[in-house]
């Protein structure tokens, strides 16, 4: 009987490995709401592969991503580990903290408030906090609900106010009012995560709650997301929660990143949650407000936050808590989510009712972007089938664009830009940035970025049919970069050009605009800005600029027919009339050696040396934060310099350099020691760099001489 009793036990223990291994395998393999559906496994199998080709190229540990689809779960599934040496794999049931995608959850609760007439989107947030007054340029403009949910108050980013986490709620929002507008009331957007603190606050006022509270009894009780909080001990104690990492792309490494404590910020960016947990969100989104068959807030109040509030660039809108777009005509909602260690991004379309999530735990990705074109073309796009012929195609398609292009443009001076091709796949590589994969060209022959839609590269032939350049196409602009090696050929003849040349003194621009030639074309050198190339002449007479349409100029003449002003338009609206300057007698320029030698650049580094060393203390005033710090600096020669910044509070940062090797040391951040190009950046922004132009910078061209008149005045 004994023996007869072990053998049930063994026969049932067997009988319960199966299931356990089911259990094992629903957490790691996809979840499929239609399994009979073979077209839609089909997409979902290719989506799989392109997300774990990507995952890896973009050095992403781990990563979980569910889709919704018609109120259903149609795939959930993880991809790497959540800890690198344990070698722990995701599942959908991995914690990452979603970041900014909390926003949204934000201005929900708002919108519910609303409903309830406790809270008016235009009221003054001073109708709910008293205190939270700024300083506005015009008296009479007050910041309102809206206009802080929008990032539309004028107020710039002051995330040094929050990041060391140690200062409470209240005296951030105090702190904040001390600050200067960054830009004018209303007219441009400028993401600040205080403004959204305060929204929260406000909400959480009105209610006699604590934001944390709110949020749980008002959206994560009702929406049943069991797993997903804003308390950091809660969190940091969950053996479900993922590490944090970011990609070291000098050293060729991962590093840990410890979790930030996002407490004093919550309403911001503080939510950590899973996928699974994410899906009964984007369901609530999709049925426009109501969750299992009740509605938690009013259509019309959560349409608002999905309504257009501030124009960001060309195709890109910010509701409340929504960046907008658009995807082949439908509207597109989305937020991602970005902090130490981790990179969220939640999406859908309302018109296809489908949208995704996407966590990670890497501080930020390309991958947040461009996975929202990649599920919205494996689920709604054309179904192709790919063959040998197709790729042999492919690579004749792709041949004629594969090169060096020369960008100077922006922040780019000489700068190599490449097209290549891998897997199949066009990419722009930029450097100092990434490499930025493109989608097929459409019938225009622009070849959208896969990370979003608003930029694209195009191509230009001469005329023996060869690619002779790449034009860039971003928030209305078009930037032309040479293909290297293919001569810009002259569309006049340059002795045409001369008689324009010189400099005008604009009131615009505060300074001269010089014409000249560029590349056989005639250009006007903006100061402060760039050197724009200029179009022949229409039949108007406008010249247009290459790079942007609207902007246009037109030169003014006299009776003589001699050229005495160049007007600016915009839109073929004068908006700037510079006057030509009289040519003075150009003198010669001095040589480097000559200004060494006036600026006694030798006698001043003896004296550095002899010296010690200097010692500078001052002031340094934040003005977007409404904040100052002392400021500390120490040098003994021009290979070394220690740089302290006390900010009291909010934390401090210490940089410390030597002829081979720097460190940053913050409050807010993990010890720092720099490798490769962030050393040589921390080289070159020596205090006393002046001192020697010729230690820090290959090469430096004399441009121009001026002369400046120092007059004492008693005080």
């Amino acid at each position: 009987m004994e023996r007869i009793m072990k053998n049930k036990t063994i026969l049932h223990s067997l009988a319960l490995v199966p299931l356990a291994l089911g259990i094992l395998l629903l957490l790691v393999a996809p979840v499929f709401a239609h399994s009979g559906d073979i077209q839609l496994k089909i997409r979902l199998d290719k989506l799989s592969k392109e997300l774990e080709q990507k995952r890896q190229q973009l050095h992403i540990p781990g990563m979980a991503i569910a889709i919704v689809k018609d109120n259903k779960v149609i795939f959930a599934k993880g991809f790497g580990v959540s800890d690198l040496e344990k070698k722990t794999p995701v599942t959908p049931e991995t914690l990452f903290a979603i970041g900014s995608s909390s926003k949204a959850f934000t201005s929900t609760i708002d919108a519910m408030l609303v409903d309830e007439g406790k809270l008016k989107w235009d009221s003054p947030i001073t109708d709910y906090l008293s205190f939270y007054q700024f300083k506005m340029k015009n008296k009479k403009d007050q910041i309102t609900l809206r206009d802080m949910l929008s990032h539309r108050s004028g107020f710039s980013r002051n995330d040094i106010l929050w990041v060391n986490g140690k200062v409470s709620r209240n005296e951030i929002l105090h702190d904040a009012t001390a600050a200067e507008p960054f830009s004018d009331f209303r007219k441009k957007f400028n993401y600040n995560n205080v403004m959204y603190l305060a929204a929260g606050m406000a909400a959480a006022k009105q209610q006699n709650k604590n934001w944390d509270d709110l949020l749980e009894q008002r959206l994560l009780k009702p929406l049943q997301m069991k797993h997903t909080t804003t308390r950091f001990k809660q969190i940091k104690n969950d053996p479900h929660l993922s590490l944090g990492y970011m990609w070291l792309d000098v050293e060729k490494k991962y590093k840990h990143l410890p979790m930030r404590n996002l407490a004093n910020i919550a309403p911001a960016g503080a939510i950590n949650s899973n996928i699974m947990d994410m899906t009964h969100w984007l369901k609530f989104q999709l049925n426009r407000g109501v969750y299992n068959n009740k509605r938690l807030v009013s259509e019309k109040s959560l349409m608002e936050t999905r309504t257009p509030q501030i124009k960001i660039a060309n195709k890109i809108d910010y509701g409340m808590g929504w960046f907008l777009r658009q995807w082949q005509g439908q509207k597109v909602v989305e937020h991602g989510g970005n902090i130490d260690g981790f990179g969220a991004q939640v999406a859908f379309l309302p018109e296809s009712k489908v949208g995704f999530v996407l966590l990670t735990n890497v501080t930020a990705t390309p991958l947040q972007q461009e996975s929202m074109h990649m599920v919205w073309d494996n689920l709604l796009g054309e179904i192709k089938q790919a063959s040998k012929t197709d790729a042999n195609e492919s690579a004749d398609k792709f041949k004629p664009f594969i090169g060096e292009y020369i960008a100077n443009f922006g922040p780019f001076k000489d700068t190599i830009f490449t097209f290549l091709v891998k897997n199949d796949k066009a990419f722009v590589d930029v450097p100092g940035q990434t490499v930025y994969e493109l989608r097929e060209p459409d019938a225009k022959g622009n070849w959208e970025f896969a990370l979003t839609d608003t930029i694209s590269v195009s191509f230009d032939r001469n005329k023996q049919g060869k690619v002779s350049a790449m034009r860039m196409h971003q928030n209305g602009f078009d930037f032309e970069i040479p293909r290297k090696g293919v001569a810009i050929t002259s569309e006049i003849a340059p002795e045409k050009l001369q008689k324009y040349l010189g400099s005008y003194t604009s009131k615009l621009f505060k300074g001269d605009l010089n014409v000249k030639i560029q590349h056989h074309r005639l250009a006007i050198d903006v100061p402060g800005q760039m050197v724009f190339e200029l179009k022949l002449p229409d039949e108007n007479g406008f010249r247009h600029f290459r790079i942007k349409k609207s902007m246009s100029v037109k030169f003014e003449t006299n009776e003589a027919n001699q050229i005495i002003a160049l007007n600016v338009f915009k839109s073929e609206k004068k908006i700037d009339s510079a006057k030509r300057n009289q040519l003075a007698k150009v003198e010669k320029l001095p040589t480097l050696a000559e200004i060494k030698r006036l600026r006694k650049t030798r006698q001043q580094k003896l004296a550095l040396k002899k010296s010690g060393g200097l010692l500078i203390k001052g002031k340094v005033a934040m003005l977007q934060a409404g904040i100052e710090g002392d400021l500390t600096i120490k040098s003994q020669d021009l290979d070394r310099y220690r740089l302290g910044l006390d900010l009291g509070k909010y934390g401090s940062i210490v940089t410390a350099v030597n002829e081979n090797s720097a460190a940053t040391d913050e409050s807010f951040s993990p010890f720092k020691v720099l490798h490769g190009k962030y050393f040589k950046q921390a080289q070159y922004s020596h205090p006393f760099a002046y001192l020697d132009f010729t230690k820090f910078y290959d090469d430096i061209t004399i441009a121009e001489s001026a002369s400046w008149v120092i007059k004492k005045s008693m005080c």
